[in-house]
């Protein structure tokens, strides 16, 4: 199969790249290793997306941007997002896909505020915003005759040029050919050709115990761009997000969206205390990564299993029920009812800052290869995620990778007559053996490499790994290639790349805290 474009992942980054190159004649294709287009990280967006607030400018969100960042941020990347960002969300959200952003009674538009912004700017669709734009998405990429699309089919490693058998190919400089995939309705692998790959495979935050998002956050793309010969940055540099759902016994991933304390709710312990303002002066706003290290320190401090979100003194019943509908179902489906209870939360793993290293054109360090969304790293967030700021990332890189593909004067690359070779597909191994490994490296992770760090751990988080990934490795001997046991694979393989990358940071900046950095 060859095509103009290959997409690898169908969210807010890898739709909208899809349906603006097949507007401009390109022939696409959009892959997603989910059973429905509906699985993706953008579904699970809850609080919104950036946009203008009233007496707003650029330079305003992108001072919010450096600050809550620890100004680590880059200034040429955050520049691209604040200026570009708000007008393609009006351009192509708004009226091209038409995603129905509330607004309030006079008409105008019903914006929320939320952690480290300095103005009320976040569109949103109650608190299922993601949902409906992928919706939208999704919707849109069936109907265009120019895009083909493809579930079920699972990227397991791309093809580049300097791993081809034909050693004439590898004296050029490496470039991406396509990827193979394993077809899961088949059980067959399949190489797919394309002029140029877009990776937008999304986040890994399964790495870790406890998480937002969904079980497909394996880190398939990062795993995949690093054996193929990408430049990985900012790799320890993971955000958790402040407020997961606790339930004693479950593996919740219900997120409590950042908005619900924009809206008022407070952060309080066991006894209903409020506690955030010995940590910041903004309290229950503080930037994520002091939130979510303030929670963790008073939970170990006091031996908590969690803290309290107290919205239902700060908002109605009916207001919350009509605010955050989402939320309080889906709470009210593990027993929690928000507008009588306050909300038990952890802290989880939610955002990769860093990723696979792209310039402001989010080409990668290898030829035809494009990488936007969370699997990128554009630099625009720094060491530290400004909340709400990532549906617009992924927009305004996938229409900057767009630009660049449709500008390109260069002919089809020749294919090659013999690709190396590949192991058969095979069967999973047992269940148990699958979720025994992956529960050993979530655990290592969250002990070892996760909100507070040190170089002792770190070291000793590594040397675990590695004996994870030898164990994990031989498998492949024993099963042949299967999606389960590849996405154990690339679990192990970024839970290395964040380990070491913690470990060769010894300074504290942002997400990453080292309780041993030099004085």
């Amino acid at each position: 199969m060859k095509y103009d474009v290959l997409v690898i992942g169908n969210g807010i980054a890898g739709g909208i790249a899809a349906l603006l190159l097949a507007k401009s004649g390109r022939r696409v294709l959009v892959t997603t290793k989910g059973e429905s287009f509906e699985e993706s990280n953008t579904a699970q967006a809850q609080g919104g997306i950036v946009f203008r607030g009233e007496n707003d400018h650029w330079t305003l969100l992108f001072k919010d941007i450096m600050e809550a960042s620890n100004y680590s941020s880059w200034e040429k990347s955050a520049r691209w997002v604040c200026k570009l960002g708000p007008y393609l969300v009006e351009k192509i959200l708004i009226k091209e896909l038409g995603i129905p952003f509330d607004r309030s009674c006079d008409g105008k538009w019903e914006l929320f505020q939320e952690g480290a912004h300095s103005r009320r700017r976040i569109l949103h669709v109650k608190d299922y915003t993601g949902k409906v734009i992928q919706e939208a998405i999704n919707q849109r990429l069936k109907k265009e005759p120019k895009i083909e699309v493809k579930n079920n089919f699972f990227a397991l490693e791309l093809i580049t040029s300097n791993q081809l058998p034909e050693v004439s190919w590898r004296y050029r400089r490496n470039s991406c050919l396509g990827s193979y995939f394993l077809d899961k309705k088949s059980n067959v692998i399949t190489p797919v050709f394309a002029d140029y790959t877009i990776l937008a495979t999304g986040g890994l935050n399964q790495i870790y115990k406890h998480a937002s998002g969904g079980k497909w956050c394996t880190g398939d793309g990062f795993a995949m761009a690093k054996r193929a010969g990408c430049s990985l940055i900012n790799m320890e540099f993971i955000q958790f997000h402040p407020t997961i759902l606790y339930k004693p016994g479950s593996a919740s991933t219900l997120l409590i969206s950042e908005a619900v304390r924009g809206e008022g709710a407070e952060l309080v312990d066991a006894d209903g205390k409020p506690f955030m303002k010995k940590y910041h002066p903004l309290g229950s706003l503080a930037p994520r990564d002091i939130v979510a290290r303030a929670i963790f320190q008073e939970m170990e401090k006091k031996g908590l299993p969690c803290v309290y979100l107290d919205l239902y003194r700060k908002m109605q019943p009916q207001k919350i029920r009509e605010t955050f509908p989402y939320i309080y179902q889906e709470a009210l489906k593990q027993g929690i009812d928000i507008t009588r209870e306050p909300i038990p939360v952890v802290p989880g793993a939610h955002f990769a800052c860093g990723g696979v290293r792209i310039d402001t054109r989010s080409r990668t360090d290898i030829e035809r290869l494009y990488a936007i969304g969370e699997v990128a790293c554009s630099g625009v967030h720094g060491a530290n995620r400004l909340a709400s700021v990532s549906l617009l990332d992924g927009l305004t890189f996938a229409y900057l990778a767009t630009k660049d593909i449709l500008a390109q004067k260069t002919a089809s690359p020749r294919l090659p007559t013999r690709l190396p070779c590949v192991p058969p597909a095979g069967e999973a191994p047992p269940e148990s053996l699958l979720s025994d490994l992956t529960h050993e490296i979530q655990e290592i992770m969250w002990k070892k490499v996760g909100l507070l760090r040190n170089g002792k751990e770190l070291r000793k988080a590594t040397q675990e790994l590695l004996k994870l990934r030898c164990r994990i490795s031989q498998l492949f001997e024993t099963f042949g290639v299967s999606q389960p046991l590849k996405e154990l694979e690339n679990l192990v393989e970024v839970s290395l790349m964040v380990a070491k990358a913690a470990f060769d940071n010894p300074f504290s900046l942002g997400t990453h805290y080292r309780s041993d950095q030099p004085v």
